[in-house]
């Protein structure tokens, strides 16, 4: 008895399953079976079938009753509750394992985002549809298109293969393999992927982009191309709203208006600013002339041209070495001027030229096609030139202002405040004395380094004594400091 009853139970289960899955007719204009064509049911006109909370509409069907399969044609409509419209022309529909091959001018639609393609298989069960003959989906501003394409109805996923495209007002996206959301709108880059804008051109071989927050993060190879820069690093994240960009690890940013190539591991952008940051053991190389012209600081900070600066300038900070083959520079800041080539170091800075060392609170200095032009040393200005014999001449003043010509330094002035100790040499191994001056001004002229000619103007007091009779105490004018241990070599910025 117990088995009996335990059979039977087994038995409604098993018709009850059956009854869920079962396809049934709701309407038709007309219903035929005849044997002798299929063993199938023909249904013309106001067709309608239901299983489970599927309805379908179409014009003409066959119904395989005993399968559990039917064949549609023509304006077919598929609903399944509030969460899908599937059209086409053609259906095929397997009752049992749910799944539908719909062919021909098939759209779907689940109320946030339009699928239109030519076939598409759908799985009912799963609400999983694949198509792979060309789809396109239309998502307000975002229309894509794909050779291939997996729709996860749930998650409201898309997967995207073969010729993506995604157009925007704003941009184009062009895509191997892509992921979207058709809710949050954000796009996800599972192959090389560029994006075309007006503004410029982003490649990456990973990353995502929020259209509605219009966030983005870019990584493995990625690069941002503008007109005349372009920015590559291991990852990026820009968000667009803000205008305010981050990129980490292996910074190589290209200037090719200017020549110049800035290197780091971390950079920050900053739209509106028109201010670009780049730190963590950063070096830029400009190019000019065929030479290169190295630098090497803690941060540097590229402001470009805005309404309220006209001037575009490189600035770097802390610990700031140069390098060039006619200049050498360390300061704790420094500023390029791009529309002049001027460069100013700022707080205590040191210059050499060729074996000159050059000190002061702030120098300018300014070039031309030729090379250096001439240098403004603002307060407690300071020449030294250490000589063959390890002998240092000196120069100093309130303000010195010093031209070179062919790469040489050719003329010092001095303006306030003047002193100058200058070892007179006979010949390369004989001094016929040291030469020390105060004065308000003086002009010195030089050729090769070696003094040519002295102008000493306001008040001067020269003495000038035999070598061997020259104070110790007298040989280092106020302020001496001589680094040249300090100076940059180029290995250093390899």
């Amino acid at each position: 008895m117990k088995h009996t009853l335990l059979y039977a139970s087994l038995f409604l289960i098993h018709l009850h399953v059956f009854g869920q899955t079962k396809i049934e007719i709701l309407s038709a204009d007309e219903l035929i079976y005849d044997q002798k064509i299929g063993d199938y049911q023909l249904c013309k006109g106001n067709v309608q079938f239901k299983q489970g909370n599927m309805f379908m509409d179409c014009d003409s069907a066959r119904f395989y009753d005993k399968v559990n399969k039917i064949e549609a044609f023509g304006d077919i409509y598929i609903r399944q509750q509030d969460t899908l419209d599937l059209h086409g022309e053609y259906l095929e529909y397997n009752g049992d394992s749910r799944l539908a091959l719909i062919r021909k001018d098939v759209v779907l639609s689940d109320g946030k985002m339009i699928l239109s393609t030519e076939q598409l298989n759908y799985d009912m069960v799963n609400k999983i549809g694949y198509y792979a003959s060309g789809g396109h989906i239309d998502n307000g501003e975002d229309q894509l298109y794909s050779e291939r394409g997996t729709y996860f109805s749930r998650s409201k996923d898309v997967y995207f293969r073969d010729s993506v495209r995604l157009n925007n007002p704003d941009y184009t996206m062009a895509s191997d393999t892509l992921a979207y959301n058709t809710i949050s709108k954000t796009a996800t880059f599972l192959g090389p992927t560029f994006i075309y804008s007006e503004e410029n051109t982003i490649f990456c071989n990973y990353g995502w982009y929020n259209t509605n927050t219009e966030t983005s993060q870019f990584s493995q190879g990625a690069y941002i191309e503008g007109k005349s820069n372009r920015l590559l690093a291991d990852s990026m994240v820009y968000q667009r709203v803000l205008g305010f960009g981050e990129a980490f690890g292996n910074i190589h940013f290209t200037d090719t208006s200017e020549k110049m190539s800035i290197y780091g591991q971390y950079g920050r952008y900053l739209r509106l600013e028109k201010e670009t940051l780049i730190t963590g053991n950063p070096k830029a190389i400009k190019n000019i002339d065929g030479d290169s012209l190295y630098f090497k600081a803690d941060t540097f900070i590229d402001y470009a041209d805005t309404a309220n600066r006209q001037k575009r300038l490189l600035v770097a900070f802390h610990s700031v070495r140069m390098y060039k083959s006619d200049i050498q520079a360390y300061s704790d800041s420094l500023a390029y001027n791009f529309s002049d080539s001027s460069i100013g170091f700022f707080q205590e800075p040191i210059l050499w030229t060729d074996s000159n060392q050059i000190t002061g609170d702030t120098i300018i200095v300014f070039r031309n096609k030729s090379g250096i032009d001439y240098m403004d040393v603002i307060n407690k200005g300071l020449v030294i030139e250490k000589d063959q014999n390890a002998l240092f001449n000196q120069i100093s003043g309130r303000y010195i202002k010093a031209t070179f010509n062919e790469e040489k330094l050719d003329k010092i002035y001095v303006d306030g405040n003047a002193q100058s100790i200058y070892y007179a040499l006979e010949d390369s191994t004989q001094y016929s004395g040291v030469n020390e001056v105060f004065c308000g001004n003086m002009v010195i002229n030089l050729d090769s380094n070696r003094v040519r000619a002295i102008k000493f103007m306001a008040q001067p007091k020269a003495i000038f004594y035999p070598l061997e009779k020259f104070p110790e105490t007298k040989s280092k004018v106020p302020g001496f400091i001589w680094v040249n241990a300090l100076k940059p070599k180029k290995i250093d910025f390899q």
